[in-house]
């Protein structure tokens, strides 16, 4: 059985990891207002009044940073091998789609300082290179990269076989 050019060899979708689920990041936002809420009318009750002011800024910073934070764990990069490319798209947590495709014969994994936080995993081909997996930890980032190239791998042996 061969494989035409649109069949779905592989996919795979890469997310960050986020502990939190939305009701969480509510409560957490909820134990800040609650505590910092009395503390600044301690301060108005002593005659310190513009410090409550500034509690309310923080404690709006804060939350805005909280939500922001956990929305950005709702990116996904989806990786979809085809007979013909590779193809990535990236869905960030606005809704913005991006795509890139590669072609499947020469593109490149390559995982650059796997031990570290600021390590890369890139897609390389004709030149042209694209970062993924950023939001991952460096084990993750090493397992995305060894299955990326076992599934180039075992896609490109039955095309190996059929020269022979």
């Amino acid at each position: 059985m061969t494989a035409t050019a649109t069949d779905v060899l592989f996919t795979t979708e890469l997310r960050p990891n986020r502990s939190a689920t939305p009701g969480a990041v509510r409560r957490l936002a909820l134990i800040l207002c609650v505590i910092l809420i009395p503390a600044g009318m301690i301060f108005i009750y002593v005659g310190a009044w513009p410090v409550f002011g500034f509690l309310g800024l923080e404690l709006v910073a804060l939350i805005v940073l909280l939500k922001l934070h956990h929305r950005r764990g709702y990116m996904v990069e989806r990786i979809v091998l085809t007979a013909e490319d590779l193809s990535v798209e990236r869905l960030d947590p606005w809704g913005r789609r991006q795509c890139w495709s590669f072609q499947r014969h020469w593109v490149q994994v390559n995982l650059e300082n796997a031990d570290d936080l600021n390590g890369n995993l890139e897609l390389r081909s004709h030149g042209k290179a694209l970062t993924i997996g950023a939001f991952l930890t460096p084990p993750e980032r090493s397992e995305a990269a060894s299955t990326l190239r076992r599934a180039l791998l075992h896609v490109c042996r039955p095309c190996a076989q059929q020269v022979v």
